[in-house]
């Protein structure tokens, strides 16, 4: 065991689903801002499926540790989008789209794994894409809280509220205590139990 209720293959899982939901939902932001106007996130080197580029370490230990991360947040000049503030909202709520997307496509790969890969590599395989899928359901809702670091502080900008750089830090330490102690997923169970079923099928959800 690897602290409390961890196990090697759990975090390994967590660590490999997080690579994943920190390149497609800081990938999709960006990818959102620059069609929006803001050329910022291609100078920045947002607009990439490299995993490097949208990985935030803190945010993907939390994963790691707790079940709940964020990737580095993309920063959007709401001046430069042609919509206004309402880009930024835009560009959070489609980030965790693509979170749920990105959890049914892993799930339709559970039954080719099954019955492709041999039997032991098909069990752990199948069993990660699950777990992984599961994963993207949560984040696609805990990144949509209206905090920094997390990618629902763009919601929180479009409202006019900025925080100062410092706060991110703090915060995030704050959402990883929150999250060891089991309040973020007692806080955003209701919400995943309705959520999840419709995304994954109610085989997989549990």
């Amino acid at each position: 065991m690897i602290g409390l209720d961890l196990t090697l293959q759990l975090v390994v899982t967590r660590f490999l689903a997080g690579v994943i939901i920190a390149t497609v939902q800081g990938a999709t932001i960006a990818t959102i801002a620059v069609l929006l106007g803001d050329r910022g996130p291609r100078y920045d080197g947002r607009l990439t499926l490299s995993p490097a580029s949208h990985i935030d370490l803190l945010g993907l230990g939390s994963l790691m540790l707790a079940g709940f991360g964020w990737s580095r947040s993309v920063a959007i000049d709401p001046g430069q989008l042609r919509i206004g503030r309402w880009g930024l909202v835009l560009a959070a709520l489609a980030g965790s789209l693509a979170l749920l997307v990105a959890g049914w496509l892993l799930t339709l790969l559970v039954i080719p794994a099954l019955t492709l890969l041999p039997h032991t590599a098909a069990l752990v395989v199948a069993a990660f894409l699950r777990s992984a899928a599961q994963l993207c359901v949560w984040m696609a809702l805990f990144t949509l809280v209206p905090v920094p670091p997390l990618a629902g502080a763009h919601i929180l900008a479009a409202l006019g509220v900025r925080l100062p750089s410092a706060a991110g830090m703090v915060i995030g330490c704050l959402l990883l205590a929150l999250s060891v102690l089991g309040i973020t997923r007692m806080v955003l169970a209701p919400a995943y139990q309705i959520l999840a079923p419709l995304v994954l099928g109610a085989d997989f959800a549990r």
